[in-house]
């Protein structure tokens, strides 16, 4: 599901939880065990093929489409928290994950499903053998399956894996094939739903309404997040690790992460997300449930995946020399200021600064016109350099920018009783 409306409307994300019978996330233990070497973890993960399922949020068009939505029957999918039109055809998936130890190795299949002969599934681990991160599927009948397309996110020690394949028949029992190892595993019919905006308690503000489903689990509360929004894309929940890494943002001061409020007003931070793949969906707070609750997420990070600025046309200077070039380009509400440029033996060093709408700080954005850059702040000046090599721009060129990722500072104060 490539088609973005198809996205939109036939993946609709819902967090776990859902089904009281339906156990998901880690295992305590192994949270005990791994923390240090999950937060030293980033994994970057990419859909696999056309299901397109590994997402997290969901953009709206119009009630007209909420509606329609709503109408239809939707299949939970367990693990990948997504929503699938049952007109896509029956789901198959795994109703809670599987893990397998052995000493300090660890594997885990997170997440399966199957929808007619395309079959996903998401595995993590530790364990690695000589062929790297290969894995097969096996059938009841012992045919090996190769995979058709996977990426892979590693850090430390962890590595985590989403992995396609097209497969034959309506088979329930399947292997994973790892190295040595053999993991079975079975896939079930999946719940179905329809009602997408009555999962829980939820708070709306600047244009995306954000759903909270808490989860007691023995000591700790565990709390899904889903959203909707129109015209921009929630790719990040408001967790210390977001603000990390950006050259646009110095040190903002805003609070750094979500937390659980008591009537106390007593303030729990997460401990520790599921994964870091795609968009965290699913934190973990060390209290128990109890009355009074709030949850308050200060800001969410959104992507603008539609807008983009003109192009601003630049000669290359000599070595040594600095061109003023002063060109203000407009990207919806945000604005780019192309500084200068100046030369540095092979280098190009062109001087940016940014403006934002209110209540909005710039995080990132994407640059074209050059087969490759850096960009790094330079604390003197206040500017962001962009770097480009000389001889790829040639005498002259052209850049422009897209797709801005901002922090999006809100009041997002979700009663949870």
């Amino acid at each position: 599901m490539t088609d973005k409306l198809d996205g939109m409307l036939n993946s609709i994300p819902i967090p776990d939880g859902l089904d009281e019978s339906i156990e998901l996330g880690f295992k305590k233990a192994k949270i005990q065990q791994s923390s240090k070497k999950i937060r030293r973890l980033k994994l970057f993960t990419a859909v696999a093929a056309s299901l397109a399922i590994i997402i997290s949020s969901v953009i709206i068009v119009g009630p007209d489409k909420v509606e329609a939505a709503i109408k239809r029957a939707l299949q939970y999918v367990p693990g990948y928290n997504v929503l699938i039109d049952k007109e896509k055809g029956s789901v198959l998936a795994l109703q809670e994950p599987v893990l397998y130890e052995k000493g300090d190795d660890f594997v885990e299949i997170t997440a399966a499903s199957k929808v007619g002969k395309h079959f996903n599934i998401s595995v993590r681990g530790n364990y690695i053998f000589n062929k790297g991160y290969e894995v097969l599927l096996k059938d009841k009948k012992g045919n090996i399956i190769h995979t058709g397309n996977w990426s892979i996110g590693r850090g430390s020690e962890l590595w985590q894996g989403d992995y396609y394949f097209e497969v034959d028949g309506e088979e329930e029992k399947y292997s994973l094939l790892i190295g040595d190892l053999e993991i079975p595993f079975t896939l079930e019919k999946t719940t179905e739903v329809e009602d997408f905006l009555q999962l829980g308690n939820h708070a709306s503000d600047k244009g995306i309404d954000i759903v909270a489903v808490k989860k007691p689990m023995e000591d700790k509360l565990m709390i899904s997040l889903l959203n909707q929004s129109e015209e921009k894309t929630v790719e990040e929940y408001s967790f210390d690790k977001s603000l990390l890494e950006s050259v646009w943002l110095s040190e903002p001061n805003i609070e750094g992460s979500m937390y659980l409020i008591d009537s106390m007003g007593n303030k729990t931070y997460p401990t520790l997300p599921s994964s870091y793949g795609g968009l965290m969906s699913d934190f973990y707070f060390d209290t128990a449930d109890k009355e009074g609750l709030k949850l308050v997420l200060p800001y969410v990070k959104v992507k603008y995946p539609g807008l983009k600025t003109k192009k601003v046309r630049i000669t290359t200077p000599q070595d040594g020399e600095k061109q003023s070039i002063d060109k203000a380009l407009a990207m919806g509400e945000f604005e780019i200021n192309v500084v200068d440029v100046r030369r540095d033996g092979n280098e190009l060093l062109i001087n940016l600064k940014s403006t934002s709408p209110e209540d909005e700080l710039l995080d990132s954005v994407r640059v074209r016109g050059s087969s490759g850059y850096g960009m790094s702040q330079n604390k003197d000046t206040g500017y962001i350099e962009l770097s480009i090599d000389a001889d790829d721009a040639g005498k002259r060129f052209s850049i422009y920018f897209e797709s801005p990722t901002s922090v999006l500072l809100g009041d997002w104060n979700i009663e949870l009783d």
